[in-house]
């Protein structure tokens, strides 16, 4: 374990993105597969080495770990969730903030939900590599490392991503 590096440290500077990837990745179950994430990081933290930055091999180890937690979750899955699963509530801010400009804000509301439901539609391998580059601005060779595949997979797995939401929402572009 190395001296100079603290756990805490090192999870509370890493809580904000890896939350924000289990959030686009795991829906409801984010802060599930975000707890499962450090744990896996706490779990193989005495085997760091210092070969690599701590917040690059703990961010591996992360996003590996909401991947797979994201692919469980698919395999579960096989209706869609009750509002009263979601647990769904309108606070006032949302309803004056709505009120104000009803039908702007249900407009760009509809488009927000149609792009995040195309992407969830995506597998989960496509989804987590577009995930990885449009959230986290990851470029192909840190994607290839993060999910350990070729270069290759890796931009073939955007380029497909790509051309299927293109195809999905090619008429949200339309006026």
């Amino acid at each position: 374990m190395p001296a100079d590096t603290d756990l805490d440290d090192l999870t509370a500077a890493m809580l904000p993105r890896v939350a924000r990837l289990a959030r686009h990745l795991c829906g409801p179950a984010a802060e599930d597969a975000t707890q499962e994430a450090f744990r896996e990081v706490t779990r193989a933290w005495p085997s760091f080495r210092g070969e690599a930055a701590p917040t690059t091999w703990a961010h591996r180890i992360a996003v590996r770990t909401i991947v797979r937690w994201s692919e469980r979750q698919q395999r579960r899955q096989h209706h869609e969730p009750t509002a009263s699963q979601l647990d769904l509530r309108l606070d006032d801010a949302v309803v004056a903030d709505f009120a104000e400009q009803p039908f702007a804000r249900l407009a760009a509301a509809e488009r927000r939900e149609r792009v995040h439901r195309a992407i969830n539609l995506l597998s989960p391998p496509l989804r987590a590599a577009l995930l990885l580059r449009a959230i986290d601005g990851m470029d192909y060779a840190g994607i290839a490392a993060t999910l350990e595949l070729p270069l290759g997979t890796v931009k073939s797995r955007l380029a497909a991503a790509t051309v299927l939401l293109a195809s999905r929402l090619q008429d949200l572009a339309k006026p």
